[in-house]
């Protein structure tokens, strides 16, 4: 993907610290820009996918693309600006990767991601090997009461003290 900018009969093609940061600043009000930001969603730039990631305007569908990305501060930015628009099906592939800052970001706001099984979504979190994750979720004072009430078994005894405290807080 090349971008291009024309100033009257001059063409200067930008570099990648430049399209980030013009990309980054581009307004988002306008739901015209959602086709804008969904080919610059493809760009081969880690920061610009981030960027777009961040828009508020983006599509489900552009979302769901960017749920599959490699970059973790791709993953960070979409699952802290997109709640509402992450599928049930791109969480379970986001939190199958087990990167610990995002699963941590998702399990602290599960009841957030609103087009999702809020519940399924928490049992995936809930079965993370890391037990910050688990901790983060069983502290969560709107999580299901069913998984947080799981978490009162957990083997790290941090966990369980946190879900105890949740359910009592309820």
């Amino acid at each position: 993907m090349q971008i291009k900018l024309m100033v009257d009969e001059h063409e200067v093609q930008l570099g990648c610290e430049v399209l980030e940061s013009l990309v980054g600043n581009l307004p988002d009000e306008d739901e015209s820009s959602a086709e804008l930001f969904h080919k610059l969603a493809q760009s081969n730039i880690a920061g610009v996918r981030e960027a777009i990631a961040r828009k508020r305007v983006i599509s489900e569908e552009t979302a769901a693309n960017l749920a599959s990305d490699s970059s973790p501060e791709v993953i960070g930015a979409l699952v802290s600006a997109q709640c509402g628009k992450l599928s049930e099906s791109a969480l379970a592939q986001i939190i199958q990767r087990n990167w610990t800052g995002v699963n941590r970001d998702i399990a602290r706001n599960v009841e957030d991601y609103n087009q999702s099984c809020i519940t399924a979504v928490a049992k995936l979190l809930a079965d993370s090997a890391d037990p910050s994750v688990r901790a983060a979720l069983a502290s969560n004072g709107r999580a299901p009461k069913l998984i947080v009430r799981q978490l009162l078994k957990d083997p790290d005894p941090e966990v369980r003290r946190l879900a105890q405290d949740t359910l009592k807080g309820r």
